[in-house]
């Protein structure tokens, strides 16, 4: 068995630890795992052999995405190679508006959409402070705590024209759980606290230990899961972002290319084995 792993450019090279595990747990599965640059891909439409890096490299047997433009996961799916996670996955996850639109309905902060091009009014001085983050962005980049109208405009300028999304701060800022999801079961749970700050991401400096879910916290991650199940989306390797509003849970983002380097820093789960074996009973190998 033959697989591709691909990459943007901008992530593989700090992803290259994750990158010889995966490749390593194959080999063990007799599967070999090459990891492929988006930047190498030649796609067409006339020529459908164009499915690969080079004209003559092997067609995989499967795919794992970890870039985040699903019109690549598409463009495989539509050649009948298999993609993890999917297209659909890779669509609603890496647009923050996309997921709060498709889990509307669950425990979510209230949320406002800037659109590029529109007309940038600030808030009233009541409802700060404010998360202003990029819809399409990950792993905390440009996310800023506003407290007035100058740093709003300052967060805001940081971002445009891309879309933005402005927040309600959660009361219980500055610790999230992260729970890990293989092929719809719960894995494990991560719980972050912020070093400083209200931002818990593991690379921005985050301390990390392994948490029990608690029953709504399983709940609510069951529920998540069930939505994409139920719309042919299901989660095959991700992770679900939860934060704390007033004691409760509150869904946060679901990451379609989901780090693992802090659930094997605080625990011994293989999650990239799990992972494998998951594509092998999906696949009926």
């Amino acid at each position: 068995m033959h697989s591709w792993m691909l990459y943007n450019d901008s992530d593989f090279s700090v992803n290259q630890d994750f990158v010889s595990l995966v490749a390593a747990e194959g080999l063990k599965r007799g599967i070999f795992i090459s990891p492929v640059l988006c930047s190498s891909l030649h796609l067409g439409l006339h020529d459908p052999s164009h499915i690969s890096p080079g004209r003559h490299s092997p067609r995989p047997d499967w795919v794992i995405s970890r870039q985040r433009n699903h019109f690549i996961s598409r463009y495989y799916e539509s050649m009948d190679i298999p993609v993890f996670n999917s297209a659909s996955v890779c669509e609603i996850c890496n647009d923050k508006r996309r997921t709060r639109q498709f889990l509307s309905g669950l425990p979510m902060l209230k949320s406002e959409y800037l659109l590029s091009g529109g007309v940038l009014t600030p808030p009233r001085l009541s409802a700060y402070p404010l998360v202003i983050k990029p819809a399409q962005g990950h792993g905390g980049d440009r996310v800023s705590l506003v407290h007035d109208e100058d740093q709003w405009r300052e967060a805001v300028g940081a971002i445009f024209p891309q879309p933005v999304i402005q927040q309600q701060l959660a009361a219980g800022a500055g610790r999230d759980l992260r729970v890990y999801v293989v092929f719809g079961e719960i894995v494990a749970g991560v719980m972050r606290r912020a070093q400083d700050g209200f931002l818990c991401n593991y690379k921005k400096g985050g301390h990390a230990a392994l948490h029990n879910l608690s029953a709504p916290e399983r709940s609510l991650a069951m529920e998540v899961i069930a939505r994409f199940q139920a719309n042919n989306a299901p989660l095959s390797f991700a992770g679900i972002d939860f934060l704390y509003h007033h004691g409760g849970p509150v869904i946060s983002e679901v990451e379609d290319v989901v780090g693992s380097r802090m659930l094997y820093q605080v625990s011994d789960i293989n999650i990239a084995g799990l992972f494998l074996d998951g594509i092998q009973r999906a696949l009926r190998l």
